[in-house]
């Protein structure tokens, strides 16, 4: 209750200062890809003068994901992690039609019930991974399906492909 009162006191101006200050700090320091940088600052939810309920419920969770530690390290090592792959040359991008097609067919695939072991969520896999191997100019095969399991850097951070941990019929072993 502290927490939403406090929120609720916040001025437009200070609730921006939360959000802006967890991204300087978890990116602030290196060299990742502006254009995530940008999308993230672009992407700031505004609350309404008049907030219902489950907008308030979100800012709440908003502003105490941002000021917990442990998630700013995790953030702070992904940065860490995109900046060394944009030395080593990345230049492949924001991938917004592979995040598109993602969402939009795991969403499918959750509101439809598919369990994700189940040899409905196989074929669903199968496609993710053959766009991933499409966008990262990558062989469709096994150390593709490694890879995207594959935390980079850190194994407290999710893997690249997480959702094609779908299921273990995708040939994938976690």
């Amino acid at each position: 209750m502290d927490l939403i009162h406090k929120l609720a006191k916040l001025s437009d101006a200070e609730r921006r200062r939360l959000v802006t200050d967890f991204i300087d700090d978890t990116f602030g320091r290196f060299d990742a890809n502006a254009a995530f940088v940008d999308m993230i600052r672009s992407a700031m939810p505004e609350l309404p003068d008049d907030p219902e309920p489950h907008q308030v419920d979100a800012w709440v969770e908003l502003a105490e994901i941002t000021q917990d530690p442990d998630f700013r390290a995790a953030v702070r090592r992904m940065a860490e992690y995109q900046a060394a792959e944009r030395a080593q040359g990345d230049v492949t991008g924001l991938h917004h039609d592979l995040t598109e097609i993602v969402r939009d067919s795991v969403g499918r695939a959750l509101d439809a019930g598919i369990a994700p072991a189940s040899a409905e969520a196989a074929p669903i896999t199968d496609t993710l991974t053959a766009r991933y191997a499409e966008t990262f100019s990558r062989a469709d095969d096994a150390d593709l399906r490694h890879w995207l399991l594959t935390p980079p850097g850190d194994r407290r951070r999710p893997p690249r492909g997480m959702l094609l941990a779908l299921t273990p019929a995708a040939g994938c072993v976690q």
